[in-house]
């Protein structure tokens, strides 16, 4: 019996340091967005549509065949070295997303199109556009992502766009950097 007094006193003495040590410590909040003092990723678009709206447009011919996990990158001349890094690396506060998920291709190039005009009027900076990987595609490439990286670059809003950083969705979305209207 002794024995187990013992035991239970040197548990007691742990536990009283503890709590000494402790006693000033302040729980952190696990919010990471205010941790980092970002602003809150803002709910990705979707968009319905109906099927004489697709028709209208005639759909995009590109000649990329880029793989589901390959990273893209596209840029204008003239964009500072610095910008590009802050870009790829995702330092850039993303203004705006849009999801592409569940969409055909016609519908996919509509929305973007959308997306782009709406960003250059609401004077946006950098917005996130996830266009999924494709490995559900009927395709041998990522339809999607291919249409994409496309449209994107050869659109002239568009300064530089680059693969997301992993915690963006990686491989599966770009970055879009858009010019400003003076």
């Amino acid at each position: 019996m002794p024995e187990d007094n013992n035991k239970h006193l040197s548990s007691n003495e742990d536990s009283s340091l503890f709590n000494e040590w402790t006693l000033d410590v302040q729980q952190l909040s696990s919010d990471k967005e205010n941790l980092l003092n970002h602003k809150a990723k803002p709910k990705p678009h979707k968009k319905s549509f109906s099927n004489s709206h697709n028709q209208q447009q005639e759909l995009i011919p590109f000649t990329d065949n880029i793989q589901s996990d390959e990273h893209l990158f596209f840029s204008q001349q003239g964009i500072q070295p610095k910008l590009i890094k802050q870009l790829k690396r995702g330092q850039i506060i993303i203004d705006d997303r849009l999801d592409l998920h569940g969409l055909k291709q016609q519908q996919a190039q509509v929305v973007i199109n959308e997306f782009i005009e709406q960003q250059v009027e609401l004077a946006h900076r950098c917005a996130i556009i996830i266009h999924g990987k494709g490995t559900g595609s009927y395709s041998q490439y990522p339809v999607l992502k291919n249409l994409t990286f496309h449209q994107l670059k050869t659109h002239p809003m568009v300064l530089a766009l680059a693969s997301a950083q992993p915690c963006d969705g990686g491989t599966g979305a770009l970055y879009v950097l858009f010019k400003r209207i003076a």
